[in-house]
């Protein structure tokens, strides 16, 4: 099994792969007294050329299949004042008709506290645990085609302190993300792992719309059932964030980060990074966005490869209303890295270019229909002996219908 590192963007941006589907505007709730109830439902029809591109047995290089992808789910919402909660469960079941070993159903359950204790305190909480599966990848090979299946638990909480137009305020942040792959004839599917995080930034507003700010921050990768494999991310950022319009907000980070090892006799090792985002609405009904971050990722293929990720990507997306009701959107991601060991050994170098166009129309308030289209290539070069270049191409179309009930 091997996953395609991702690195921390750092702004709210379309990530793998494009949906056609805008959320609805306004959907249709039921009142429950103070919660409001909101059902939804995702129909997705597709094509697929390369359903297995996860995996590295060659035997399943290209297989195509027709998709079909239905979403369901419930979200309970109660709001106090500037105070909400909300509880969500969600259902996905994927159905591939060339390929039906592959299909599979995950289930899960949310909540998230956004709670302001006064003008100078603040808590968001965000809780999930459900049943989920590794699409693209196998169990093993062509001999069983099944998606690794894995019990995923996470929490992040984040609290502020002082108030948001205060010459000083910071956020203090946590975040866990626990899987626990299931067993398959007496075999565990996938590498049990935890990730966490912890960090704070602090910011110094010295201008009416623009803070200086210090961030520090870890990352902590574990694999619980393999000794010496995991690492830690340590970051520390200064920068500035700004909202120069209504129109216009951003931020810059710019520092230095430091990767140390599980691994008996490896030190640690330090590189320059960064993390920037922009957000520009030339007109209210069009949003551009485009972020860059240059970071240590955590390869979670194969623990006892002991590998990690060392790169850039940079995404940018456009969202244009053209009317009330039809809507398009744009996006594209390059990611330039390096495979190195734990030594700092470069083994691999990895290009990704990640294409996507949707269109969406709102047919009613309740009801959105939409066609994406979605390129991915992924490119690999050896760059050490022993080393098997392993990229990809994949397509994928979807015809989308979204109701909420």
């Amino acid at each position: 099994m091997k996953g395609i590192s991702k690195l921390a963007i750092g702004i709210a941006l379309t990530s793998y792969g494009l949906r056609a589907v805008a959320a609805v505007e306004e959907p249709a709730h039921i009142d429950w007294g103070v919660v409001e109830v909101t059902p939804l439902a995702v129909l997705n029809i597709g094509y697929d050329d390369n359903i297995f591109q996860n995996s590295v047995t060659d035997g399943l290089k290209n297989k195509s299949s027709t998709v079909y992808d239905l979403e369901a789910s419930v979200e309970f919402k109660a709001q106090q004042g500037l105070n909400t909660y909300v509880v969500r469960a969600a259902a996905k079941n994927k159905h591939f008709t060339s390929e039906q070993d592959a299909d599979f159903t995950n289930i899960g359950l949310d909540a998230n506290l956004n709670h302001e204790l006064n003008s100078r305190n603040r808590i968001d909480l965000t809780l999930g645990i459900g049943n989920y599966h590794d699409e693209g990848s196998t169990v093993n090979g062509v001999v069983d085609l099944s998606a690794p299946e894995y019990i995923r638990t996470t929490g992040r909480l984040l609290y502020g302190l002082g108030g948001q137009e205060a010459i000083l305020r910071a956020d203090l942040f946590g975040g866990y993300n626990m899987q626990d792959y299931k067993t398959s004839n007496g075999l565990a599917q996938g590498n049990d792992r935890k990730t966490t995080e912890l960090g704070g930034t602090a910011f110094y507003r010295f201008m009416p719309v623009t803070d200086a700010l210090v961030e520090i921050k870890q990352r902590k990768l574990d694999y619980t059932g393999v000794n010496s494999a995991g690492y830690d991310i340590t970051s520390y950022l200064v920068g500035l964030s700004w909202e120069a319009t209504v129109k216009t907000t951003g931020y810059a980070k710019l520092g230095r980060r430091y990767r140390s090892s599980q691994v008996s006799g490896v030190g640690s090792e330090g590189y320059t990074g960064w993390e920037v985002g922009a957000s520009y609405l030339p007109l209210e009904h069009s949003l551009i966005q485009f972020s860059t971050a240059r970071d240590y990722g955590l390869e979670s293929g194969n623990p006892q490869d002991v590998t990690f990720t060392q790169g850039t990507s940079t995404e940018v997306s456009w969202k244009h209303g053209w009317t009330s009701r039809i809507s398009t959107r744009v996006t594209y991601r390059y990611t330039n890295e390096e495979l190195q060991r734990a030594s700092g050994e470069a083994l691999k170098h990895l290009t990704l270019n990640d294409f996507g166009v949707g269109v969406e129309w709102q047919l009613r308030r309740y009801a959105t229909l939409g066609f994406s289209w979605n390129t991915i290539d992924r490119n690999e070069k050896a760059l050490a002996v022993g080393q098997t270049p392993d990229g990809f191409s994949r397509n994928v179309y979807m015809l989308t219908a979204e109701v909420s009930l």
